[in-house]
């Protein structure tokens, strides 16, 4: 009759202070290494000139800014991870340092994505090249069993709810359908993590920050998981929360070299990375309960959304999907009246808020979560359209020589989303003079002010 409740008071007490106490170097150095490998790596980048140019066009800075802080972060990153490896065990025989081949095939995919983007950052890849990089990654992880059964807590209880003619309470789907679905689920979250981050690296300090929050909230899922899930495998607790504290420390560690006035960039390397390092800890968090799934995405969100956003707008206005813009969510931000600083810090808040939501998960039923996301993510769409985040409306107008008013925009034009295409056909028959010879000039926010006389002694530098 008491068998039961003696058996539970010999169980170790798990407590979030008991999971983070001995982890928290995993944070210290990640953060020393990334903090002291970040201006390094702009001295060697200066040095060859591996630098970001600016284009006048989608890019936001006027200067060329040293690329390379994706191997700073990097370098914080493995070297934090590599360090739970030491750790002693904070309860015993509870946590024991450990190096499996799930290690070694998440280093190792993370090692490609790394390469496939510094290469991009150097000599320019194709689209298809990276995804075929990125999905490589995701298979080099599943080939060590991570994420290989992540649809299971998804899957099985959905069938024990439906009850019907083909599955009754008791049965699930076959092994190897799990597997399957799991495959095809990690394939796509590698990829669209490893993308979603790469696009929203437009403004100094922007993904770094972004992910540093989310790594904050992915760390707070892993902690809790540890703490909840007692009869789960306690090695793989620890290797999530050995990853989260790694990303954040090594994240912080750069962005304040990254923040604006930014003195070095992160490029593709660093950006597809912090994807890479995301989209594993979401699948890792799918591979126990439905709840941290979810929470997980959510966190991801902002991301995800602008990702989203930008495939839809190419689609919608029929470009392919690989073009580049500057449409994205912050950069429709800045073309609002927003400063740089302004347009990330913004992106910080809201990025709070999904985190918030993202925890909040483990601490009600699915059914009621999904009810809130699916409101909050609904409004998000609708709010986005009515903004002209979706829809381009072009406007065709002739070559005209220049005269009194040619130069105030229409009203319309003073309208985000808007694009101006400039054509031939009105060109006057007369020597009279007309604008520059330029095919198209893209607009995305002309502000009707008044024409201001520069000021010759004004020089612009630094970044906008």
């Amino acid at each position: 009759m008491f068998a039961m409740p003696l058996a539970q008071t010999t169980r170790p007490l798990i407590t979030p202070d008991s999971v983070m106490s001995p982890n928290i170097y995993i944070f210290y150095v990640a953060f020393i290494i990334s903090y002291t490998f970040t201006p390094i790596m702009r001295f060697v980048a200066l040095r060859y000139r591996i630098v970001d140019k600016p284009d006048n066009l989608r890019k936001m800075h006027t200067v060329p800014v040293a690329y390379l802080g994706g191997i700073a972060v990097f370098l914080g990153w493995i070297a934090g991870f590599s360090f739970s490896n030491l750790i002693p065990e904070p309860v015993p025989q509870t946590f024991e340092p450990f190096l499996t081949s799930a290690k070694l095939a998440i280093t190792a995919g993370a090692c490609i994505v790394l390469a496939l983007g510094l290469w991009d950052d150097m000599k320019r890849l194709k689209p298809s090249i990276k995804i075929a990089g990125q999905l490589l990654a995701a298979v080099i992880i599943l080939s060590a069993g991570v994420g290989t059964h992540c649809m299971g807590p998804i899957l099985n209880p959905a069938v024990d709810k439906l009850g019907t003619n083909t599955f009754s309470a008791s049965e699930h789907f076959p092994d190897w359908f799990v597997v399957a679905a799991s495959w095809v689920t990690v394939i796509f979250i590698v990829v669209a993590c490893c993308n979603a981050t790469n696009l929203m690296d437009g403004l100094d300090g922007l993904c770094g920050g972004v992910t540093a929050i989310m790594a904050g909230g992915l760390l707070f899922l892993a902690i809790n998981m540890a703490v909840v899930n007692v009869a789960g495998d306690l090695h793989w607790d620890a290797l999530r929360i050995a990853m989260a504290l790694a990303l954040m420390g090594a994240v912080l560690g750069f962005v304040p070299f990254n923040f604006n006035p930014a003195s070095i960039f992160m490029g593709d390397a660093g950006s597809m990375f912090l994807g890479y390092a995301g989209a594993v800890m979401i699948v890792s968090l799918a591979e126990v309960k439905l709840q941290w799934f979810l929470g997980g995405t959510v966190i991801f969100a902002l991301p995800f959304l602008d990702t989203a956003l930008a495939l839809v707008r190419r689609w919608v206005n029929r470009r392919p999907f690989f073009s580049a813009d500057r449409k994205h969510f912050h950069h429709q931000l800045v073309d609002r009246g927003l400063t740089v600083r302004q347009t990330v810090l913004v992106s910080y808040g809201l990025t709070l808020i999904f985190a918030l939501l993202g925890v909040s998960v483990v601490f009600m039923r699915v059914r009621y979560a999904v009810a809130v996301y699916l409101v909050f993510f609904g409004s998000l769409v609708v709010a986005a359209y009515k903004m002209g985040m979706v829809h381009e409306r072009p406007r065709v107008v002739g070559r005209r020589p220049l005269g009194p008013g040619s130069m105030m925009p229409s009203p319309t034009m003073s309208q985000p989303g808007n694009v101006l295409e400039i054509r031939d056909a009105d060109l006057p028959q007369s020597g009279a003079a007309v604008l520059a010879p330029q095919e198209v000039i893209a607009s995305t926010a002309v502000q009707s002010q008044p024409a201001v006389k520069p000021d010759p002694t004004v020089t612009q530098s630094g970044k906008t």
